[in-house]
């Protein structure tokens, strides 16, 4: 009887080995993270954005510049173009500057709305339009 327990835990263990064995996949660890590195640049999906930069009558520039989801306006204005700020607002852009004795400043709209909030609290999706212009307020 204990020859037939041997044989039992035997038989049990190399059927539990191929069964194993048989689960496994012929990916190799490269494929697999490969795999999942696809998987997350697909999570974070790109779009475009067209930003056009005016200086009353005149544009400074105009280009389409590729977002990341849940990116704010501030983060993409600097990364494409030169910028620079004092306490949230935006004084200068490609080198045009506000003009504060002239009341000339930077305002903005996205899609033809005038920004509510600033342009670091703003977040811009594909397919936006963001117009900035450096204009005289009266």
């Amino acid at each position: 009887m204990l020859s037939l327990k041997k044989f039992t835990v035997i038989s049990s263990l190399i059927i539990g080995l191929f069964v194993l064995s048989g689960c496994q996949t012929n990916q190799t660890p490269s494929q697999t993270s490969s795999q999942a590195s696809t998987e997350a640049t697909s999570a974070v999906v790109a779009s475009s954005v067209k930003i056009v930069l005016t200086d009353g009558e005149d544009t400074i520039d105009s280009k389409s510049v590729a977002v990341q989801s849940g990116e704010s306006l501030m983060d993409v204005l600097k990364e494409h173009f030169s910028v620079e700020e004092k306490d949230g607002f935006i004084t200068s852009i490609e080198g045009h500057s506000q003009d504060e004795s002239q009341n000339k400043y930077w305002t903005f709209t996205v899609n033809g709305e005038m920004g509510s909030k600033g342009a670091d609290e703003t977040i811009v999706e594909g397919g936006d339009q963001v117009d900035f212009a450096l204009s005289v307020y009266e």
